[in-house]
């Protein structure tokens, strides 16, 4: 691409988890001078964490506010590139009937964003509402879309069906492991379209050091970390089911517990978040986010002995960090797995007694399918080099 212009990447985030996976991909964008990054940063970011859980650092609960969108913003500005910013949910509206307004929403806000980036590639992460209403905007408004993770099976809320429609509505795809890849093929995706290129997520773990006995009693000296994200229930039962998890970890040891994302009955774990760290002052410590890095060094604490939910970092990171994952319930049925997992049926308490009692019987090997890591140069190095005319817009099944 000598002499030419850098091609225009728009990326775009929604949420705390997703941006962790994504920053890597920015900064090896930002660093190639045939590549211009803009970064759409909203949706769930936007959204005032559950109250009554702190934030890492804060010495007082609920003190401050949009406190996820915070880390986004920070090294967005700090790289010198502006924030365009998109609204989609609403505080007080949840509900799968507001989850589609909200997809509304977001459609016709990045739509405008897109009209005015004018961008070469629009790149998206995963299964969410704010990735489907992107590469909706983006594909119809005809701007190629880059699909980072697509392939994988995860039950979700709606992930499966989302996930997939997002394939369908790409022009570029970036699947983690050879499976994933293999299934987009079969979804009739054109072979040349698809670079297998290992998961983000993987990207500078290794180099990530753990931390220290200071930083690790700052946030109680966990044996435990607790993520668990709502699966579309009653805000009861999923209230009864974080409690449930949670009081069995308290009995075990020390939890530090995480707030959950911004999908459906996301109330009821923080409601129930919020009453066990009350009443299990000595043993549970909840916050609203703690930054990637940080996470990650939590984990490498020789002292955790298991990540308990139903997050995909216990499928993920934890996977490559030979960290234990109990895995509960559907949320990521027939997601590929490593042997740091263990599952769990939803509301099978004496299962869950059963694994927290194995535990030290159960060694993971570290192995995982998601490559050794680069994934980040190889994503920004495709999206450099590719031909835009084998990923062109025109799309045409292969069976």
């Amino acid at each position: 691409m000598s002499g030419a212009a850098p091609r225009r990447i728009a990326v775009v985030t929604g949420t705390r988890a997703e941006w962790g996976l994504l920053s890597p991909v920015c900064h090896e964008i930002a660093e190639r001078p045939d590549l211009a990054l803009e970064v759409c940063a909203g949706g769930a970011h936007l959204l005032e964490p559950p109250r009554g859980l702190p934030r890492h650092g804060d010495p007082t609960f609920g003190s401050s506010t949009h406190l996820l969108f915070e880390p986004t913003i920070a090294w967005v500005e700090s790289s010198g590139h502006r924030v365009h910013r998109f609204e989609m949910q609403r505080e007080g509206e949840t509900g799968r009937p507001a989850d589609a307004a909200a997809l509304g929403r977001g459609v016709t806000a990045l739509a405008a964003h897109f009209e005015r980036l004018a961008p070469d590639v629009v790149v998206v992460l995963g299964d969410r509402i704010e990735a489907f209403a992107a590469a909706s905007a983006a594909s119809i408004g005809g701007i190629r879309v880059a699909h980072i993770h697509g392939g994988d099976r995860a039950e979700g809320v709606a992930d499966e069906a989302m996930r997939h429609a997002i394939t369908k509505l790409a022009h570029i795809h970036f699947p983690a492991s050879g499976e994933s890849a293999s299934r987009i093929a079969r979804l009739g995706e054109d072979p040349a379209r698809i670079h297998l290129v290992g998961s983000p997520a993987v990207d500078g773990i290794a180099s990530i050091a753990s931390v220290t006995e200071h930083q690790h009693a700052e946030v109680g000296a966990p044996d435990f970390v607790f993520l668990m994200h709502p699966v579309g229930r009653a805000v009861a039962d999923e209230e009864r089911e974080a409690y449930t998890v949670l009081e069995a970890l308290a009995a075990r040891g020390r939890v530090l517990a995480l707030a959950p994302n911004s999908d459906p009955g996301r109330e009821g774990i923080a409601r129930a978040i919020e009453i066990v760290a009350e009443r299990r002052r000595d043993r549970v410590r909840a916050f609203v986010h703690i930054e990637r890095e940080l996470f990650i060094a939590h984990l490498k604490h020789p002292s955790i002995r298991a990540i308990v939910g139903n997050s995909s970092a216990g499928l993920i990171e934890c996977a490559a960090l030979g960290v234990r994952a109990i895995n509960i319930g559907a949320r990521q049925g027939g997601r590929e797995r490593a042997d740091n997992v263990r599952d769990v049926a939803s509301g099978d308490a004496a299962a869950l007694a059963r694994e927290l009692d194995a535990l030290d019987a159960w060694r993971p090997s570290g192995a995982h399918p998601y490559l050794a890591g680069g994934a980040s140069q190889r994503i920004a190095e495709i999206l450099a080099t590719c031909d835009l005319a084998t990923h062109g817009l025109a799309k045409r099944c292969t069976y």
